[in-house]
């Protein structure tokens, strides 16, 4: 009876890692994308144009084509460069009822020295159907913790994080503590204003020793992972409220911090202008979300990504909340509906692609489609922002072309062959 058991979930597991497509060989030919409408990502599009790319590189735009090239016919078609998840569990986690497949928490408080992209799961069945909307990189990230980990800049086609790993430990994670108060309880109230205060100074003389922190025979691996902060590497700090956005812009200051990026949503709408002085980037989570108070206006979760844009602060979108990673194929939809409310619809391209890149620090090679630079793109049979016309035909990750299969289209295609031969 275990031989038969042990031989069911064996095939189970044989048959799941099939629906997975295996990684793409490297380019061998030049490849040439001919006739299309190329959204270059930093707001000019080129009509009945061509993107000639070989070696993973973009080598021609309306250049000269090779006689060896592979000749794609995107006529009446749209190209864009690969869209970027950031902030979000993508490949941490497989099912979350399933304990033993999510690496997205862990036990302590403090974890700088967490580096994300070891746990990071090429094989997740979730990859194929994200990848299938445009969304080519991601930034794996721990949430849990006051300082949850180092994240680095993944592709979504690569046979182990070693070979899916773009950029590595390119930013740490921090939660910023949280005021939480409870009506008609003054004790605990009092108490969880005293344990923040405690948080607050402990990340303060963190930070202080970080910067100081030299290299010797015994090391302190939390202060060595904080360091970097201090030099190039970016310090995402997630914010809920506009004091806290506040705080935070006074913690860098008094530390001379330079490379800060704040992650919110619309309740920073009151200190845009602070942000703004401030010369940080913001990152705006889940435009599609409910108004957080009785006084915010049902719209503004959705207005927020205009007023961030006319105020000139650099800024993206990310998808992280509740089911994050299965949602987060719908991350270029979001993008749409911030052109729903007044964003120009190459801007809203820009708050996932090319200001993504910007704000993580890979801007030389990803986010827009010039010359030099990865090819690492896709062609669409409509508008990329709009659910009802985006269909990704083709793409591109470093110049090889990936198989954009996955489960949920092996399923759809099944039972609708099924159900088209009962209908007969």
């Amino acid at each position: 009876m275990k031989k038969f058991i042990i031989s069911i979930f064996t095939g189970i597991s044989v048959f799941c890692l099939a629906q997975r497509p295996a990684p793409a060989p490297a380019q061998k030919n030049p490849i040439a994308i001919t006739n299309a409408t190329i959204h270059i990502g930093r707001g000019n599009v080129l009509q009945n144009a061509s993107i000639v790319f070989e070696n993973g590189k973009i080598t021609q735009i309306n250049g000269v084509i090779p006689s060896n090239a592979e000749i794609i016919n995107a006529q009446n078609k749209h190209v864009y460069p690969g869209f970027i998840l950031v902030n979000n569990k993508l490949g941490l986690v497989e099912i979350e009822a399933t304990r033993a497949t999510d690496d997205t928490q862990e036990a302590n408080d403090i974890m700088p020295e967490v580096r994300s992209l070891i746990s990071f799961n090429t094989d997740s069945h979730v990859i194929p159907t994200v990848r299938t909307n445009g969304i080519l990189l991601t930034q794996p990230v721990l949430k849990s913790g006051t300082i949850s980990c180092t994240s680095s800049i993944m592709n979504l086609d690569g046979w182990n994080w070693e070979d899916a790993v773009e950029e590595k430990d390119n930013a740490l994670h921090m939660y910023w503590p949280t005021v939480s108060t409870r009506f008609f309880d003054e004790k605990r109230d009092a108490e969880r204003k005293e344990m923040r205060a405690k948080k607050l100074e402990e990340l303060k003389s963190l930070f202080t020793r970080a910067k100081a922190y030299q290299k010797t025979n015994v090391k302190d691996y939390k202060l060595e992972a904080i360091q970097p902060v201090f030099d190039k590497m970016k310090l995402f700090v997630d914010v809920s409220s506009a004091n806290e956005a506040l705080e935070v812009i006074k913690f860098a200051k008094d530390l001379d911090l330079k490379n800060v990026v704040l992650i919110g949503d619309a309740n920073l709408e009151p200190v845009l202008d602070d942000i703004k002085n401030s010369n940080f980037p913001l990152i705006i989570t889940r435009v599609h979300s409910l108004p957080t108070g009785n006084s915010m206006s049902p719209r503004l979760p959705y207005q927020f990504a205009k007023l961030v844009s006319d105020k000139g602060i650099l800024y993206g979108l990310d998808y992280s909340g509740d089911m994050e990673y299965q949602g987060s194929r719908n991350l270029p939809f979001l993008a749409g509906t911030t052109v729903a409310y007044g964003v120009e619809k190459e801007k809203a391209l820009q708050s996932i692609s090319y200001n993504i890149a910007k704000i993580l620090g890979i801007d030389n090679n990803f986010g827009s489609l010039e010359i030099g630079k990865s090819a690492t793109l896709f062609i669409s049979e409509g508008d990329a922002l709009d659910q009802l016309t985006n269909q990704v035909t083709e793409a591109f990750i470093d110049g090889r072309k990936i198989n954009l299969n996955n489960q949920q289209k092996e399923l759809y295609n099944r039972y609708k062959a099924k159900y088209s031969s009962i209908n007969k």
